[in-house]
């Protein structure tokens, strides 16, 4: 399961979903998401956002961001690099959302709902195509218009460098020491990343890693609690069960009965 999103995309994510549970990460395209319905919640470099039915939540690039209780509605996903936008380019290279959610109402529909489920069809009926191009080019204008843009002086090099490498060894008896000393920086630098980029320690980050990967092993059927907390890096079985527990609400030998 990759835990780092930093794909090249030579055409746009666009995606119906039901689920959009995803763990920390960063990349450099622009982010998305339209709660056609339901809710959930996001995080978006450190700040917690409510998302609600008709909003949107827009993550520019280089910005940690994560998902929780997104799992039971109805979502419009789009990832896509900033280059298929030329007339914004620089809008999202060189400034941040002073908010990364925004909510629609029909004083401010402005065609947006109209103009989204035209992409969704398009795009599933035909791809990529220069119609597609043009209609992101209005969705974002439209948006860009109701965001407050901010200059920013934000590099998401050292963030990123951390999270691919929590990535790389999260099975692993990994500390905030060890990351400090492969990527030569000091641990109140790791620490402090991880508290205001992340909104959440280095120890819950690491367990939810892992944790994504228990969920799989034990969805799979074939293998014991015992040999899921080995799999998924957890030094012990009575560490699983609580991370497991606190996360999810049951213990994960009661997971999916």
């Amino acid at each position: 399961m990759q835990k780092v999103f930093r794909e090249i995309k030579k055409q746009p994510y666009i995606h119906r979903t039901h689920s959009l549970n995803f763990s920390a990460h960063i990349h450099e395209d622009i982010e998305l998401v339209f709660v056609r319905r339901g809710g959930g919640i996001a995080y978006c470099d450190g700040k917690k956002y409510t998302l609600r039915e008709n909003s949107f939540f827009m993550v520019f690039p280089n910005q940690v961001h994560r998902y929780e209780e997104c799992d039971s509605g109805e979502y419009i996903l789009f990832i896509l690099k900033p280059t298929m936008l030329l007339s914004y380019r620089n809008v999202f290279l060189e400034g941040l959302p002073a908010s990364a959610e925004w909510s629609l109402n029909d004083a401010k529909n402005d065609n947006l709902v109209y103009l989204l489920e035209t992409v969704v069809y398009e795009y599933n009926r035909d791809g990529y195509s220069p119609i597609i191009s043009a209609y992101l080019t209005a969705i974002f204008g439209k948006l860009l218009k109701v965001y407050e843009i901010q200059k920013s002086n934000v590099s998401g090099n050292t963030v990123l460098q951390i999270l691919e490498y929590c990535s790389e060894h999260y099975k692993e008896n990994i500390s905030v020491g060890e990351i400090a000393q492969k990527l030569h920086i000091s641990c109140s630098c790791v620490s402090h990343i991880f508290s205001s980029r992340l909104a959440m320690n280095f120890c819950d980050y690491i367990n939810s890693l892992r944790l994504a990967d228990a969920v799989q092993l034990l969805k799979s059927g074939n293998y014991s609690v015992t040999e899921v907390s080995n799999l998924s890096g957890f030094s012990t079985l009575r560490t699983f069960n609580r991370a497991f527990l606190k996360k999810y609400g049951v213990p994960p030998s009661k997971y999916g009965k």
